[in-house]
């Protein structure tokens, strides 16, 4: 253990420094190129990402070379310049620590291939071996101190990585891999699979594994956990093993075209603690974490190391602002890359009064829901479509509640862009076989323009007519991070087809012989704190033809009220969106790590108070926020958490049975 990072780590935790694609798309960074070919082309920008994380606190710092593989490279026509990518993203981050004056480690970044190994892709051992080692050669000239291997798909693929820079170097090698919130890789393992990899690499295992992307700090912890107790139970040597953990920022979500995350540096900050007693040596983040979240992480790191009296820093973290600073000589002399070619985007025209007045029949859903106040209240039940291609259960959960009186079932659409049977077949199977209306999720993530017409029309065809327009949870938030969004219309764009549609002609005017006839329901987000930013997007949407409105799950009466007092009149019903709580840990992890939802301390407190009974209290704040929504709203759609199907045939009997005995 002669290495400066290994002795490092014995002696106590490091910290590692945050995200660097999202902070340099945050900072301007186009995002049609590469933001590897930055190291090239603007060095000054990545130099000053890493100056912010190492004035933040960070010990080490990862070059700016995730997907400087020759693989993700050539979707830019960039894959023979893989050796001067990676050494200049090692070079780049030497240069950020010799101006810093920090004594920070510099660790090379090595992302998945992309590819699939034979014989789901056609990909062989060899070809990724190749290309990692083509990789960590570049990063190895430009100076890097250690490797770490990241956000791995599956056990083939870090292993074929272990082995290669094993073979390169004597360097530390960092292996983590990237699990979904459900605790799976894209290829299918789980956190104890490391066991698989430890025992196949042998002499070649990783120093360090672990834990990055995927998830928030929350679902990481419980991964960690169930790493450690695996490699703790299969009798693995512990000498010279040590553990990371690197969260996303929580999960994120498309906002004017940008991915944000929800989680404040501040939370997680608080997961210092958990995550250093569950064994983690190396800290740090991953997506949408920023110079903010790394020094809150510091303090809060700092706090842990003094109460044990092992040593601190000893630095204090600056504050720096994002702005360009002058290159070096060094990085001046980087050869300019040519742009790459932009993305077309593509707008739909708005609908014209008298188009949006030939579609404005009521249709469906649309056409049943009544005032707020009157008895006829609705509800509709969210349900997740199967991750197979039996429905029976998905069914039987709908028969079910149809028969305590809910009036319709919500469907997924592959919802946190994890792979479900497709809404519209589930939606289907459920309208045939329960005979119960059905609002289908329909995202723009997945489809082009053509594709969402065909869908949509395909939807007319066998009935399914309630939908819900929506943009889609991006991909790096699923099991499928490196899947494609698509992205050609917003949600707004997409009611505008729909509305179109509807007065029977597609967007490019051509007509479709008889109109369709869609409810047309869209989302809200009450709890924004870019208010205004909801406000405009809530009106554009209404304009383009939207029906009714569905908002995000709350849970006090105010966070709508307020924002319906901002807004002015709001022409269109609208239902709730109630999500029952079942415990103070899952308050937390909704509340700070999912896009959308925002839970008052009020309830969070009273959830913490609970204990042992957070199911049962969760529940009764419900039926609570139930009795004062009913005087704002038309109607509620209930959102299970953790498939509990039963809990919400208990709420619709009851809000059934009151409302008939009203």
């Amino acid at each position: 253990m002669t290495h400066p990072f290994l002795r490092a780590l014995k002696d106590k935790p490091l910290l590692c420094d945050g995200a660097m694609g999202t902070l340099l798309y945050e900072r301007g960074a186009p995002p049609e190129a590469p933001f590897e070919q930055l190291n090239l082309t603007r060095p000054e920008l990545v130099q000053q990402a890493h100056i912010d994380y190492i004035n933040a606190g960070a010990d080490v710092i990862e070059t700016n070379s995730f997907s400087g593989n020759r693989f993700r490279l050539a979707a830019s026509g960039l894959d023979g310049e893989v050796w001067n990518i990676n050494v200049w993203a090692a070079k780049v981050a030497r240069n950020a620590r010799e101006v810093a004056g920090q004594p920070v480690l510099v660790a090379g970044s090595v992302g998945p291939t992309g590819k699939f190994l034979v014989p789901i892709g056609d990909a062989t051992e060899h070809d990724l071996d190749h290309a990692f080692r083509e990789q960590m050669e570049g990063l190895l000239a430009g100076g890097v101190d250690l490797f770490i291997i990241e956000t791995m798909p599956g056990v083939d693929e870090i292993k074929i990585a272990v082995r290669a820079a094993r073979r390169l170097s004597k360097l530390p090698v960092v292996a983590q891999l990237s699990f979904s919130v459900e605790g799976q890789t894209l290829m299918g393992a789980t956190p104890e699979d490391m066991v698989t990899v430890l025992r196949a690499l042998g002499d070649d295992a990783p120093d360090v594994v672990g834990i990055n992307c995927g998830a928030g700090p929350g679902p990481v912890l419980d991964f960690l956990s169930r790493m450690e107790a695996a490699i703790r139970e299969a009798g693995l040597p512990r000498d010279r093993l040590f553990f990371s953990c690197q969260p996303n920022a929580g999960m994120p979500t498309r906002v004017g075209g940008r991915f944000m995350y929800m989680s404040r540096p501040d939370y997680c900050s608080t997961f210092i603690e958990p995550f250093v007693e569950a064994g983690a040596r190396l800290l740090g983040g991953c997506c949408g974490t920023t110079p903010e979240h790394i020094r809150s992480m510091r303090e809060g790191l700092d706090r842990y190391l003094t109460v044990r009296g092992l040593p601190v820093s000893g630095r204090e973290t600056r504050v720096t602002n994002p702005v360009e600073v002058t290159s070096t000589e060094e990085a001046a002399s980087a050869p300019p890359q040519p742009a790459a070619k932009k993305r077309q985007s593509v707008v739909v025209e708005p609908a014209a009064p008298a188009m949006r007045a030939a579609a404005a029949d009521k249709y469906g859903v649309a056409a049943r829901l009544r005032p707020p106040g009157s008895k006829e209240f609705f509800i509709s039940v969210e349900l997740d479509p199967p991750k197979g291609t039996v429905a029976r259960k998905i069914i039987a959960a709908a028969e079910q509640l149809k028969a305590v009186g809910a009036d319709a079932i919500n469907v997924g659409d592959s919802p946190m862009a994890r792979v479900r049977m497709s809404s519209l077949a589930t939606c289907h199977l459920i309208k045939g076989n329960a005979g119960i209306e059905t609002i289908m999720h329909f995202t723009t993530r997945d489809r082009n323009l053509m594709g969402i017409q065909a869908d949509l029309l395909g939807c007319q065809a066998l009935g399914i007519t309630n939908i819900l327009a929506l943009t889609g949870d991006p991909p790096s938030v699923g099991t499928y991070a490196h899947a494609t969004a698509v992205y050609d219309v917003d949600s707004i764009g997409l009611i505008r087809i729909i509305t179109r549609l509807n007065a029977g002609v597609d967007i490019a005017g051509n007509s479709i012989g008889s109109p369709t006839r869609m409810s047309i329901a869209c989302a809200l987000n009450a709890t924004d704190e870019n208010r205004e930013l909801q406000k405009d997007r809530f009106r554009k949407k209404i304009e383009a033809g939207a029906d009714y409105a569905m908002t995000q799950p709350i849970y006090q009466v105010s966070d709508l009220t307020d924002f319906l007092d901002d807004f002015g009149d709001c022409p269109i019903p609208i239902l709730v969106g109630i999500m029952p709580l079942h415990s103070f840990k899952h308050a937390e992890y909704l509340h700070n790590e999912v896009p959308g939802i925002t839970i008052p301390d009020h309830v969070r407190r009273a959830m913490e108070a609970a204990g042992e009974e957070g199911a049962r209290v969760g529940l009764e704040l419900a039926e609570e926020l139930l009795e004062q929504v009913r005087q704002i709203a038309s109607g509620i759609y209930l959102v299970p958490s953790f498939g509990r199907y039963d809990d919400m045939c208990t709420l619709v009997k009851k809000i059934k049975g009151a409302a008939a005995l009203a």
